[in-house]
């Protein structure tokens, strides 16, 4: 999906863009007005174009070989989604060998996802630190007049783990099940029907892996004004702020889950808080602020 972000802010820019997509990939949803004007293609060569941008490391080797004439690495953009590119265990050590061994330009997702690369790329390397962002008009939330006589609505992902199921199951073991209705994405969804999903929701609790680079996910939910549960997994952390935006128990504990649950209902003063805090965080930045950002970014690179 950031990868379409980054090819509309370069058509608005007017510059042609186009999407290639290796045949052994994954299939991923690509919402029709995301890409309706883009080159959606496998070709065998990748001529005519001179700035590749690409996120999944193995595919890079898959790039080079369908270049006729190799590109500047200056002109490579790799976007660095996640801090385990540092870790030699992700994909055989490919990530950390072209942090290592290529001076591509490089987009950092995060404050921290630049803190853990820029000890392993080349100096002269551009390097820029371009926080994600969000549509936040698609999950801005209707006005409610009134409270709500329902239980409260608790959305959460299965598509990283099913952490959420758990916390389902030993809350409706120990509590009263009237007081919550738990509803799970249990697949990837469009942005629009993520942004209704976040926009019924009164508390999102977020499931991530144990690091994650940026994790979306619950500055969606803030920007949709729900409170949010989510503990600290390093790249969330310019946004999830302890006690401010969200409640932030350990990582895979269960219990801590629970008891911010708990909190969350037992408290509805804390919840609004939460929530507003998040609103207002995940409003602080908005879309042009990110391709301003890039513009700035391509200005730096070498001229063709």
């Amino acid at each position: 999906m950031k990868i379409l972000h980054y090819l509309s802010h370069a058509r608005s820019l007017g510059l042609r863009v186009g999407l290639w997509v290796p045949q052994d990939n994954k299939p991923v949803y690509w919402s029709p007005q995301s890409v309706s004007d883009v080159q959606i293609s496998t070709p065998e060569t990748l001529e005519g174009w001179d700035t590749i941008f690409f996120t999944w490391p193995p595919d890079w080797p898959k790039i080079a070989e369908r270049m006729s004439c190799p590109l500047p690495d200056q002109r490579v953009i790799h976007i660095i989604q996640h801090v385990r590119h540092v870790n030699p265990d992700f994909v055989d050590g490919y990530a950390l060998h072209l942090l290592q061994t290529k001076a591509f330009s490089r987009i950092c997702v995060s404050p921290e996802v630049s803190d853990a690369i820029t000890p392993y790329v080349t100096d002269h390397a551009l390097t820029k630190t371009i926080p994600n962002v969000i549509a936040t008009g698609l999950f801005r939330p209707p006005i409610r007049w009134f409270k709500p006589s329902r239980p409260l609505r608790v959305l959460y992902a299965n598509w990283k783990n099913t952490f959420g199921n758990r916390i389902r199951d030993r809350w409706q073991s120990i509590h009263a099940t009237n007081t919550v209705i738990f509803e799970s994405i249990d697949q990837l969804l469009s942005q629009q029907a993520l942004a209704a999903r976040m926009r019924a929701a009164d508390i999102f609790i977020g499931t991530p892996n144990e690091t994650e680079g940026f994790y979306l996910a619950p500055l969606e939910a803030m920007a949709s004004k729900v409170a949010v549960i989510c503990p600290d997994v390093v790249g969330n952390r310019s946004f999830c702020l302890r006690d401010m935006t969200c409640l932030m128990p350990a990582y895979d504990d269960l219990d801590g889950h629970v008891c911010a649950l708990l909190q969350f209902v037992d408290d509805p003063s804390l919840r609004l808080t939460i929530a507003r805090n998040g609103y207002r965080k995940a409003h602080a930045r908005q879309w042009w602020d990110e391709r301003s950002d890039f513009l700035g970014f391509l200005h730096c690179l070498p001229p063709p």
